[in-house]
């Protein structure tokens, strides 16, 4: 009797004959393992390709099964023998995967599937077949690692990289949201946007968003207010490009925020030292100019006049000589405060230089006496400009001279209407006794 024949019974049905044959072209391992009573296990069919998949002839380990089972990964031979175990005692199908130590030390990855069957003398016999997954769980390792690193990429990140569903629920949103915006992402995830951006930044999202599915491309940046948890404002700029599936249908929006506040009250502030005056806060020259255009343009279309008056301080020198720069800039400070107490919402003010001020008046019709309708409004600035200042426990007593230029009537021109307005303002100052308010018409028919 040979070797082979010691081993099989025709009680196991052995895969022996066509069916050895048969196994030699496929691509998975096959083998027949038998458990014995007292524990013991040998292969009793083991299929050729287990030296290429092992490095272990085949026959050799239907001698000795221990040269392929002692290979079984250390962090897998427990669970391996456990659940193999328990399929064991209730003769239900085993399935595993795990890794394989070949004799070269490479790491081989099997996905193994086998049926227990009892024989007569107790023993086990597990039929089975094992398949190289070396590749898919290689690629799934790489896949793991890209993920940790993608995630560590984005939690480490000093913007917000969020997702967002079709229908504007955000349903991810990075760890530095909450450094960022107080909220903590638990928080905001499954909510959507509209909970957090400025109601009046809405419209501009919804359309940034519409584009973004439109053209199926990443757009450049759009600029909206959101709310911190604490209830203030911050200043956001967002990328977004929209996630498409096989049929062009959009699954999700991927974007990437950033916090401008800082830099968007940088720009405010150099506005503020472009156009207005930095010790009274009015409209300096360039900004006054751009408005009173655009008030001359809007007058023009409705048929309105409008007023410009040049006012300049009486007296104003001598307290800068006699009290100090630091008292003239607190007076001007408070000329500043009473034309804006003494002025509409709808006029204009602004500062030219030293204690020379402008007030643009509008919305006067032909349909009463244009003097009427102003003079009391310009007389009002000039009496509240000429009331007593206390600085300091002084009391300091200035007034005011006010010139009046008509837009259309006098001028067409902006530079020229200033110019009349100064010539009126130069006659106010030389007939104080008269009156402190003069138009340029009476200033040139020598009216008071």
């Amino acid at each position: 009797m040979d070797k082979r024949s010691e081993l099989v019974s025709p009680s196991t049905e052995l895969l022996f004959g066509p069916l050895a044959e048969l196994a030699r072209h496929l691509p998975c391992f096959l083998y027949q393992l038998k458990q014995t009573p007292d524990q013991q296990f040998h292969y009793v069919y083991a299929s050729e390709n287990a030296e290429a998949l092992f490095g272990i002839p085949a026959q050799a380990i239907m001698q000795d099964g221990n040269l392929l089972l002692d290979r079984i990964h250390p962090a897998d031979a427990e669970r391996v023998y456990q659940t193999s175990a328990e399929c064991a005692a209730q003769l239900k199908p085993w399935h595993a995967e795990l890794r394989i130590i070949r004799l070269d030390e490479q790491i081989v990855w099997l996905e193994a599937f086998d049926f227990p069957r009892q024989l007569p003398d107790g023993s086990i016999l597990f039929s089975g077949f094992a398949n190289d997954i070396s590749q898919r769980k290689n690629a799934e390792l790489k896949l793991r690692q890209s993920e940790a690193e993608f995630r560590a990429l984005v939690e480490s990140a000093h913007d917000i990289i969020f997702t967002m569903l079709p229908n504007g629920t955000l349903d991810y949103v990075s760890p530095c949201w909450q450094d960022i915006l107080g909220y903590h992402p638990t928080e905001v995830t499954g909510k959507t946007f509209d909970h957090f951006v400025h109601q009046d930044d809405l419209e501009r999202c919804y359309a940034f968003m519409q584009s973004l599915l439109l053209t199926a491309t990443q757009h450049g940046a759009i600029e909206y207010r959101i709310f911190h948890k604490n209830g203030q404002l911050r200043w956001h700029t967002s990328t977004a490009a929209p996630i498409l599936d096989s049929d062009g249908s959009l699954i999700k929006y991927v974007g990437i925020a950033r916090d401008i506040t800082e830099q968007k009250l940088q720009n405010l502030e150099l506005a503020r030292q472009a156009y207005y005056d930095p010790l009274t806060g009015l409209a300096n020259r360039t900004l006054f100019h751009k408005m009173l255009e655009q008030q001359m343009a809007l007058c023009q279309l409705r048929g309105d006049t409008l007023a410009l008056l040049f006012i300049d301080l009486d007296r104003f020198k001598p307290i800068n000589d006699c009290y100090g720069h630091a008292i003239g800039d607190v007076v001007l400070q408070q000329v500043a405060q009473r034309l804006h107490h003494s002025t509409r919402a709808a006029d204009l003010t602004g500062r030219l230089s030293g204690d020379e001020f402008v007030v643009a008046l509008t919305g006067f019709t032909a349909s009463q006496s244009l003097v009427s309708q102003i003079l009391p409004l310009a007389s009002r600035i000039q009496q509240q400009l000429s009331a007593p200042y206390l600085i300091a426990e002084h009391q300091l007593d200035i007034s005011c001279s006010v010139g009046i230029a008509l837009f259309p009537q006098d001028s067409l021109d902006q530079q020229q209407l200033l110019h009349l307005a100064d010539i009126a303002m130069y006659q106010a100052k030389k007939r104080p006794s008269q009156a402190a308010v003069v138009f340029y018409q009476a200033a040139v028919a020598g009216r008071p």
